[in-house]
């Protein structure tokens, strides 16, 4: 299992044919990796990123994290 911290990231939407995206780039990396989305994932997606503090990436699961919230 390796943690990787999410360095930067965009989403997009093609109004011709109603694709959504995701591009991310993980920290140390050279370039951009793309993801479509349907219209739910970008919306959960788009709340849980807006939310953390940090986001990271677990690379042998292929999954995004968020870092704790200190309240």
């Amino acid at each position: 299992m390796a943690w990787v911290k999410v360095a930067s990231y965009s989403f997009g939407f093609r109004e011709t044919d109603k694709k959504y995206w995701l591009y991310y780039t993980l920290q140390n990396g050279t370039s951009a990796i793309q993801v479509f989305l349907t219209a739910a994932q970008l919306s959960a997606t788009v709340q849980m990123f807006s939310a953390a503090t940090a986001i990271n990436y677990e690379t042998s699961g292929k999954y995004f994290t968020t870092e704790p919230r200190v309240l």
